[in-house]
């Protein structure tokens, strides 16, 4: 298993700012509950193969879920340690998943994360403590509000963070067992390696944060086959000097299915009619283990040339 390190600074060695996805949360101050669902940008997809699970009604109300399991609220009177929620439908092998949360209030305090975990991650176990729940141990991996990517107790700052306003997008491959998170629809590249490790993982977020609350925005899943590979293939061969045409049938495939393998600039693809069905030249996103590791070889890659189920990992 491979953490990321440190990616570079950006602006001269400033340091990486979290943004909200639209202009809609420029706007400072407190926002009252009924307001926190008034911001519909990024939400043309309305795909949910899964939602969150309802908190035992014999718990105390560390988590609220509304009534279509998409919203989460955590500690809505105060806060006492930390709350998590999973999701209800487990990830299985040889599939590809990706959902997208939007954070809807102000981050603050311990941590508040989105990631995923196995079965085993106990939901109640940390109430009385304030901790970074996701990766604490080799259970679970997560993504803090600050930037940090947490694993087994090991943590790399690796991104600008979230904030309020914040779509924080989860990709997750159990045919390869990779992870990589977005930020606004923009690949962080590749955070963790050897997934398939995983009987099976849930889908959950976690906060420490009074009055903290997060809505599930799309989730979807395919099974792995020629056609995902073969889209992934047509994206990464656009080039910089090129405009891709792409024809109707395929078209109308990538845009209901796999949206997000031809980002524009971070947004939702056009989803005009009749407007020209091509697609403005995008770089295919690479992990920056590539600028690290000497070798493709090392340190948690698969070799890929290996057949899927006797794949194994080298280690430097």
């Amino acid at each position: 298993m491979f953490i990321i390190p440190p990616g570079p600074k950006q602006n001269g060695g400033s340091a990486r700012h979290a943004k909200p996805y639209c202009e809609c949360w420029s706007k400072r101050g407190p926002m009252t509950w009924k307001h926190l669902n008034v911001c519909s940008c990024g939400e043309d997809n309305d795909e949910s193969q899964w939602k969150w699970q309802q908190p035992d009604e014999r718990s105390p109300s560390r988590v609220v879920v509304s009534d279509d399991q998409k919203q989460v609220t955590f500690h809505p009177f105060y806060s006492s340690g930390t709350a998590a929620v999973k999701g209800d439908t487990p990830l299985l092998h040889n599939h590809h998943y990706y959902w997208e949360v939007k954070m809807l209030t102000e981050t603050y305090g311990t941590d508040i994360m989105v990631g995923l975990g196995t079965n085993k991650v106990s939901v109640s176990d940390s109430q009385f403590e304030f901790t970074s729940l996701l990766g604490q141990d080799g259970e679970s991996y997560g993504l803090s509000y600050t930037g940090a990517v947490r694993h087994n107790a090991t943590t790399a700052l690796d991104s600008a963070g979230f904030c309020r306003g914040t779509i924080i997008g989860v990709m997750v491959d159990m045919w390869r067992g990779t992870l990589e998170f977005y930020l606004n629809r923009k690949p962080q590249g590749i955070s963790f390696y050897n997934l398939r490790r995983h009987q099976c993982l849930f889908p959950m977020v976690c906060s420490t944060a009074a009055q903290s609350s997060l809505r599930l925005i799309y989730a979807s899943s395919w099974r792995a086959s020629l056609l995902v590979d073969a889209a992934k293939i047509l994206a990464a061969s656009v080039s910089a000097d090129a405009r891709l045409r792409v024809p109707p049938g395929i078209w109308y495939t990538l845009r209901s299915n796999f949206w997000l393998t031809f980002p524009n600039q971070g947004c939702v693809l056009d989803e005009d009619e009749d407007a020209p069905m091509e697609i403005e030249p995008v770089k295919s996103s690479t992990s920056v283990l590539s600028d690290v590791l000497p070798s493709p070889y090392m340190n948690g890659f698969y070799v890929d040339s290996v057949e899927i189920n006797y794949r194994v990992v080298v280690y430097e």
